[in-house]
């Protein structure tokens, strides 16, 4: 198995667990540390990956998908990142992307939720909207971006969405709220949360209650 053959098995076997520039970020530390050394020495490169508790739980599975892979006929594997990985690498920050108007309202609106709960309850909180997440009608780039911003994988919503996927995750967010601490908590939590984000609301020419 050549360089390219095992960099395309390498990406399509973690691709379902990182976002672009985690992953791409992977293939670089393959490619520079792991490239030439024996199969075993995957479970490492994968350690090394997994840095945050959500995805050291996953590790075991993401190994796994990629011994899968590399037993994949060569024809089904992803195409080479490589192409894309330099595309990356020569955008500064900032021009990678673009939050519109009413996804900085929704972020903002929805971290403000959060901050009313502790933090045992907004991990639930979050795993509720993750699950939930599988029901909305996205794309699979919207739905890897919004799983990693929700999983707090990556500090930055790296997509924009339509306003009845945000109303729904405002929604799968305040069911879980009331689950975890209560119906009439929740009621003041929110209500405290749209007074906090208005004034961005306003600034941004976005009507706040339009998520609602």
């Amino acid at each position: 198995m050549d360089l390219i053959h095992r960099r395309r098995a390498i990406y399509t076997g973690m691709r379902a667990y990182f976002d672009d520039h985690e992953l791409y970020q992977a293939i670089s530390l393959w490619q520079k540390d792991y490239s030439e050394k024996p199969k075993y020495a995957l479970s490492v490169f994968v350690a090394r990956c997994c840095s945050t508790p959500e995805l050291k739980e996953q590790r075991a599975k993401i190994l796994g998908s990629i011994f899968n892979a590399m037993d994949m006929p060569i024809e089904q594997l992803l195409a080479d990142p490589i192409d894309a990985m330099k595309a990356e690498s020569s955008l500064p920050p900032a021009a990678q992307h673009v939050q519109d108007g009413k996804t900085q309202v929704f972020i903002h609106l929805f971290e403000q939720m959060l901050l009313k709960v502790n933090d045992h309850d907004e991990r639930n909180i979050r795993q509720f909207v993750i699950d939930q997440s599988a029901k909305l009608e996205m794309d699979e780039r919207r739905s890897m971006h919004l799983k990693q911003w929700l999983a707090k994988r990556r500090p930055i919503l790296a997509a924009n969405y339509s306003l009845p996927i945000m109303q729904k995750i405002i929604h799968y967010s305040y069911v879980a709220m009331c689950e975890q601490i209560g119906p009439v908590k929740s009621d003041q939590s929110l209500a405290q949360a749209i007074k906090e984000t208005e004034p961005l609301a306003v600034t941004l020419q976005f009507k706040l209650h339009d998520l609602l």
